[in-house]
């Protein structure tokens, strides 16, 4: 029988199909399949031989020259203290604005910018118009009342004689109560306007509500001067206030009271101290900071308001907080956050840590240091190079 010209032969094609199913069958027969979940303990282990504390080398001459130091892990001298920025400000408790609560003209004037001041000193004159009414009906009120209490008294010694009745010492009585309401009512607005009661002619007194030293002046004689202005400002400059903004992921490592020391660059000889007084309760909304006041003792006046600072606020541990160490102790090696711990005479040990919180100055260390161990603070990233090679 002839087979058609378009048919291979079926022998062939047996063996077409035998070649196509030879690859899988020698796959089957030859390889045994791994489950996935087999893999994992050594991954697991090569994952925990990664994070092992490795140790390091370096010759013990080359730590003085490179800097390298070490601290006691947690120890708080250890930490430098939360560093930020801020300006010298007048204590705002020790700070008063004068000027006065009528419109007038300035006609005198008794204190100079840069004055030393006390408390009630007389810093200007200014002429009111609308106030002579008022101190007229003072002077009115107090001779009314002279007039009555003489009255009353000559009723009473009448009375004692049985020369007049007792209606009459009544209507005496009820004449110098009343008086006596007119001129208190008189002085009372007197007082409001912050006029002193034995002046006249609508003179005016400035005078110093505290004692300190004119730090402004805004007037001059013949000024006139509207209730809404100030003519003077008197601060008390013995005593100052700087003005903080801490972050406020650093507010967990602050406490009231604590000490802060400070340098500015209008006296760069020296190191003023100062403590923690005040912390707003409320966090800027656009900036995330905190304002904080640092009350400063200024006696011999080096300090003045506006000046730009750089302080140091001595760090409180929260109760719940790891291990403390400065921002610089913590190197980046790849994904991870390392320290090294001294070992003595060159040799140090790699820890991989666990981090909490984190702020530019410093690092709360959950796990990988523990207290009291020896962490490189200084230097660590020439010895973070040095790993990276390895």
């Amino acid at each position: 029988m002839r087979s058609s010209p378009n048919r291979a032969p079926w022998f062939v094609r047996a063996c077409a199909r035998l070649a196509l199913l030879a690859p899988l069958a020698t796959a089957g027969c030859g390889r045994e399949v791994v489950p996935t979940a087999n893999a994992s303990p050594s991954a697991s282990a090569s994952g925990s031989a990664a994070r092992a504390p490795r140790r390091l080398r370096l010759d013990p001459s080359l730590e003085k020259r490179f800097g390298i130091r070490s601290e006691r892990a947690g120890d708080p001298a250890s930490l430098a203290g939360l560093s930020v920025p801020g300006t010298v400000e007048y204590d705002p408790d020790a700070y008063a604005e004068v000027g006065p609560r009528l419109d007038g003209r300035v006609v005198s004037l008794h204190a100079r910018l840069g004055d030393p001041v006390r408390k009630g000193d007389l810093l200007a004159e200014l002429v009111v118009p609308s106030l002579a009414e008022t101190q007229a009906a003072v002077l009115v009120a107090q001779s009314s009342l002279l007039a009555a209490t003489k009255n009353a008294e000559r009723e009473h010694d009448l009375l004692s004689q049985q020369l007049t009745t007792a209606r009459e010492v009544e209507l005496a009585d009820a004449e110098l109560a009343r008086v006596t309401v007119e001129r208190d009512a008189a002085a009372t607005r007197l007082r409001a306007v912050g006029a002193d009661a034995r002046s006249t002619g609508g003179i005016l007194r400035l005078t110093a509500p505290l004692s300190g030293v004119v730090v402004q002046r805004a007037t001059s004689l013949g000024a006139y001067l509207a209730s809404s202005s100030n003519a003077y400002v008197v601060a008390d400059t013995s005593k100052l206030v700087v003005a903080l903004e801490i972050h406020e992921a650093d507010l967990p490592y602050l406490a009231l009271g604590a000490e802060v020391r400070f340098r500015t660059d209008g006296v760069p000889d020296r190191v003023f101290t100062g403590t923690l007084a005040h912390l707003d309760p409320a966090i800027g909304k656009t900036s995330r900071l905190v304002r904080a006041r640092v009350a400063v003792p200024n006696p011999d006046g080096a300090l003045r308001p506006g000046m730009f600072v750089r302080a140091s606020i001595a760090l409180a541990r929260p109760e719940s907080a790891g291990v403390l160490l400065p921002a610089d102790a913590v190197q980046p090696l790849g994904v991870e956050d390392v320290a090294f711990v001294s070992r003595g005479e060159g040799a140090y040990e790699l820890r991989f840590l666990e981090v909490g919180r984190r702020t530019p100055d410093l690092v709360e260390v959950l796990a990988g240091v523990s207290r009291g161990e020896a962490v490189v603070v200084d230097g660590a990233f020439l010895l973070r190079a040095e790993a990276s090679k390895q």
